[in-house]
């Protein structure tokens, strides 16, 4: 049924999109497809196409309650119900004329071979479009999660689920961390002045820690010195991983082992503040996929830190060292439901069963990795989830059965950082909040 298309500059821009949307629901992720489907069209329509394809799949749920409730007999084909959902959503959230988004959509279809889901989508964009308002007030109304995550979200955060699963569907923020080796936070946003970028700073909740939030959109690479090293992009609340640390008043010399690493955003903050603040003698990061670790390379290289590391290939459920660290910092792997605004494609590649399988490798690495932690060493357990199963209650359980590591307390003063029976959730509630992040602080007894 067309499926063994292929992104061409050749075919038209919703065609590409459709295509694109199609791959996503097959399992393939957007950060892969991403750069193939802007290559593929010209310059002045790749605006256009990143904002139908991310809107799209923002809307992704609500949309498609909309086509079911009109919709008898759902189609078998996969690609018509991307080319409805793309056209329902340029219909309600664009503001191209109705009767160009139809016609286009429709030729769109026709280019792929689909010419069996012209009278369809033709029908329900039309019956849409003749009762727009009412229909954009309900996709707007509703959040647009799957069942299963919705129902989880409500029973792990009934006071903020209304907030979270509005929120979940914007775009978020563009935090930046200034590298203290080069620059401080002051005379960066001073460049920033100075080449006419807006922004704000903003408490990160941690000490007297601030951070950067852009308020224009700004290509990455063209921000003053980011070649040079001065900067990375980097979630607020991703932030605050190195300044937890700091404000333990660490002794010196100490190792550090950095698991799950990649993309090595955490690592690179550590590596900056190690000299003057945690007098780190040896750091190792590792990670189990070689070709994520090609990132991190990336990432040190461009901040001149390559040096200062040893990375390396291992998985953190059977990694062992002879010397003992005194800090780890476990990124675990989640279900990455706190960065859904980043990657709204998780919403469609995420199910029930993989929650279940995500906890118990957490759990698995949690076990392993503990047994490289001196004595009075500390933990860092981080994930980027919003669920309780792989976080509080993660972290709860692994207590629960080791009885040499407690709990150790730290502050966080923002708002939407809220503590939990252990550590603390970090939640994305409005424009200025960074993503869904969970921290706990444990030490070796």
């Amino acid at each position: 049924m067309g499926n063994n298309m292929q992104i061409n500059p050749q075919l038209p821009v919703r065609a590409n999109i459709i295509l694109t949307l199609e791959k996503i629901n097959q399992g393939q992720s957007l950060s892969l497809l991403l750069d193939d489907l802007l290559t593929a069209v010209k310059d002045n329509e790749k605006g256009f196409t990143h904002e139908l394809l991310l809107g799209t799949l923002r809307h992704w749920h609500a949309i498609s309650r909309i086509g079911e409730s009109l919709i008898k007999q759902p189609p078998t084909d996969i690609g018509i119900t991307c080319a409805l959902n793309m056209g329902l959503y340029e219909l309600l959230c664009m503001n191209t004329p109705d009767y160009a988004i139809i016609n286009e959509t429709l030729n769109a279809v026709k280019s792929l071979n689909k010419n069996y889901g012209v009278g369809l989508i033709n029908a329900i964009l039309r019956k849409v479009a003749d009762k727009k308002e009412k229909f954009a007030k309900k996709i707007n109304k509703n959040h647009s999660l799957p069942n299963w995550l919705a129902k989880e979200l409500k029973q792990d955060w009934g006071d903020y689920y209304e907030n979270l699963g509005q929120n979940l569907r914007k775009p978020a923020p563009i935090f930046l961390r200034v590298n203290g080796k080069f620059s401080t936070l002051t005379y960066y946003a001073n460049l920033l002045n100075s080449a006419d970028i807006a922004h704000e700073i903003l408490p990160l909740g941690v000490a007297h820690e601030r951070v950067i939030k852009l308020t224009t959109s700004q290509k990455v690479q063209f921000l003053p010195h980011f070649q040079d090293g001065f900067v990375s992009v980097q979630d607020r609340h991703a932030q605050l991983c190195g300044h937890i640390l700091k404000a333990l008043n660490l002794p010196k010399n100490l190792r550090l082992l950095d698991a799950c690493t990649a993309p090595g955003g955490k690592l690179a903050q550590l590596l900056e503040l190690s000299n003057d603040v945690f007098h780190v003698e040896h750091i190792t990061a590792l990670d189990n996929d070689e070709k994520r670790l090609n990132r991190v390379h990336d990432n040190l290289a461009r901040l001149q830190l390559a040096d200062k590391a040893d990375v390396i290939c291992a998985d953190g459920t059977s990694y062992r060292t002879d010397t003992l660290f005194n800090v780890i910092v476990l990124d675990a792997p989640c279900t990455a439901t706190g960065v859904i605004r980043r990657h709204p494609d998780i919403t469609l590649l995420r199910t029930e069963q993989d929650v279940a399988q995500t906890v118990a490798l957490q759990a698995d690495i949690l076990q392993n990795l503990w047994q490289n932690l001196a004595v009075g060493g500390h933990l860092l357990y981080i994930t980027c989830s919003l669920l309780k199963s792989e976080n509080e209650r993660q972290i709860t359980n692994f207590l629960a059965k080791m009885s040499n590591a407690k709990a150790v307390d730290f502050e966080l003063t923002l708002p939407n950082q809220i503590k939990q029976a252990v550590g603390y959730q970090c939640l994305p509630l409005n424009d200025d909040d960074g993503d869904g992040f969970y921290y706990a602080l444990l030490q070796k007894m």
